[in-house]
This record gives C-alpha cells, sequence and structure tokens, in this order.
C-alpha cells in the first residue's frame, strides 16, 4: 500500500480483532471498543426480538436475562433476537436454560443456538456453504448455483437473513459477521479435528492441496 494511494491529511481507519496487525504497522492510536451498555443491548435486541425498541408486555425481564448472556455483544444480540422472535414464552425459557450452560466468553456457543434451531438440515447446508464459499458473493449467483445441487436456497436464504445470520450488503452480495462465520466453520472443523479430508467442506487452501494430491475425496455433500 504505497503513500500515493493517499492524499495530504489522509485518516486511514483499520478495523481488527488481532491487535498484533496494528502493531506490525505502527498504528499512532489504537481505540479499543466498548461493549454495548444494557440500555443500548435492550433496545437493540428488542428491535430483532419484538420489531420495536423496548420489550412486550410479559417479556421484560426474560429480555434482560437474554441480554445479560450477550455481554454487550451486539451480533450476538441480534441474532438470539432474531432467533426468539414470535416464540412462545416456554421457548423463551428453554432458551434461557440453555445459556445459563455456557460460559459468558464463549460467544460462538451462544450464536450457534440459531444454527441448531434451524428447521432443517438444508437450511444448515446452505448456512455452512455460505460460510465457506460465498462470503461477499451476488445473492442470485449463489441461489442459482445452490439451487443446481438440489437445495431450496430461495427460502433457505430469505430464513438466514430473517434470523440475522446472513445479511445483504450492497450490490445484493451475502455477507455476514466474522464471528458467525468462525462459527459455521468451527461446526466443520469439529466434525474431524484431525482429519480434513474426511470434513463436508474445505476453505483452506492449504488442506485442499494437500486432500488432492494425497487422497481422493468428495468434498461437495449434495
Amino acid at each position: 500500500m504505497g503513500a500515493k494511494l493517499f492524499g495530504p491529511g489522509s485518516v486511514l481507519i483499520i478495523t481488527t480483532r488481532d491487535v498484533r496487525v496494528l502493531n506490525l504497522v505502527k498504528v499512532d492510536y489504537v481505540c479499543t471498543m466498548k461493549e454495548m451498555d444494557e440500555k443500548e443491548s435492550l433496545e437493540l435486541f428488542s428491535w430483532h426480538a419484538f420489531r420495536q425498541p423496548s420489550p412486550i408486555q410479559d417479556y421484560c425481564k426474560l429480555s434482560k436475562k437474554v441480554v445479560a448472556y450477550c455481554g454487550g455483544l451486539p451480533v450476538a444480540l441480534e441474532v438470539l433476537g432474531s432467533y426468539l422472535y414470535e416464540r412462545t414464552k416456554q421457548e423463551w425459557i428453554s432458551v434461557l436454560l440453555k445459556l445459563e450452560r455456557i460460559p459468558n466468553d464463549q460467544v460462538q456457543e451462544k450464536l450457534r443456538i440459531s444454527y441448531d434451531g434451524l428447521k432443517d438440515d438444508m437450511e444448515k447446508d446452505i448456512f455452512l456453504d455460505i460460510c465457506c464459499f460465498f462470503i461477499g458473493k451476488d445473492r442470485a449467483e449463489v441461489t442459482e448455483i445452490l439451487n443446481g445441487c438440489g437445495l431450496y436456497a430461495n427460502i433457505g436464504i430469505s430464513v438466514l437473513i430473517e434470523r440475522s445470520l446472513v445479511k445483504i450488503e450492497k450490490n445484493n452480495k451475502l455477507g455476514m459477521h466474522c464471528l458467525i462465520r468462525d462459527m459455521g466453520r468451527e461446526i466443520i472443523r469439529e466434525s474431524s479435528a484431525k482429519e480434513p479430508g474426511k470434513r463436508s467442506r474445505l476453505w483452506f487452501h492449504e488442506d485442499v492441496h494437500d486432500i488432492l494430491t494425497k487422497h481422493t475425496v468428495r468434498t461437495f455433500p449434495y
């Protein structure tokens, strides 16, 4: 990246989860993002769980409990809020019982609740395919590819968007929060932690090269 690309007085903002990146480029100032406070968290959660800025009647205490487990992390508030939208109070209680068994720092396990709640395996397959291959790709093209693989991607992608697992960005491109992407890829890795060739999908080119040069394996599950 050459200095000639930027004019005098340009300010570059770098976002990363790895502070070493900032040390390598010798940035002038590091700003550590803080978690959302309880009021902000409850409002964001409510917009996704109730489609309004505050909980509906009889759901206030339950909402505050879910918000507390999210620890002020916006993506967790969005995903869990969308998952709980229009669910019964008993279903809310069931989700809370599951959250109580998850340590507060294990964000991906919280996000996985929404993945586990997808109605059928086809929706899960579409989600995992997007995690590995289609982030940043055109929605129409991805839909055509997945439909050709026997998946009902038109409705499947819509469900994932409703659950806040996938977003539509500029120019109709599929987007996904990096923590959700990592959660999906970890689900695949866990299926065969030591033998990549037995996983349903491969996304690291080193793994793909190693498998294709040493083994014969069917990596696409359809």
